[in-house]
């Protein structure tokens, strides 16, 4: 059992590493505005599929994080409850959910529509399309910023699911990784943690 438990929590640990996609998304889009125009080169067709070619991989990840993460409960001797009457056990389901929410509203409803842009743009991107397609990317980069702070709050969740921290170096690194990613929306973070 304790074999089974310890290959569990590496699964686990490795799908939130995997989960970790949205901090390069986010380099990536920083990495295109420094590209300047114009809109609809090849550079936006490259940027773009592999945006959208990440998205089914991020659902299984998600899938295989709560499989895993619900057998390691069950495992434990708790039972389904333990989302409910666990604090760090709910809130990570919770953020879970909410990750699984963003990324299915950007696949469904925010990508196809700049893809139906740039198709009905062609190339360049006309003028009075532009701040359209522009407004969608920002859309989609705040949804983006959103989603890595949640996965790496989840990830300092985890560490501590079965041992909390006090609850004053849990607000501490809250705050160190909503500043990481304020940096990491905000630049290509050259240096990393720098």
């Amino acid at each position: 059992m304790a074999g089974l438990i310890a290959f569990l929590k590496v699964v686990h640990l490795i799908n939130a590493i995997l989960m970790a996609w949205p901090f390069y998304a986010l380099v990536t889009v920083n990495q295109r505005v420094r590209l300047g125009p114009p809109l609809g080169d090849r550079a936006d067709t490259y940027m773009e599929n592999i945006i959208k070619n990440r998205t089914v991989p991020c659902f299984v990840f998600q899938a295989t994080a709560l499989v895993t993460g619900l057998v390691l409960v069950l495992l434990r001797g708790l039972g389904l409850d333990a989302l409910v009457t666990n604090p760090v056990l709910a809130v990570k389901f919770l953020l879970l959910l909410l990750i699984a929410a963003l990324l299915s509203y950007v696949h469904f409803s925010v990508q196809p529509q700049i893809d139906a842009l740039f198709a009905q743009a062609g190339n360049p991107v006309p003028a009075e399309v532009a701040p359209r397609i522009g407004a969608l990317r920002l859309h989609r980069k705040r949804i983006a910023s959103i989603c890595m702070f949640v996965v790496l709050t989840v990830s300092m969740l985890g560490v501590q699911a079965w041992s909390p921290f006090p609850f004053g170096l849990t607000v501490l690194l809250v705050l160190a990784i909503a500043l990481f990613t304020w940096r990491a929306y905000k630049s290509v973070t050259p240096y990393g943690w720098v």
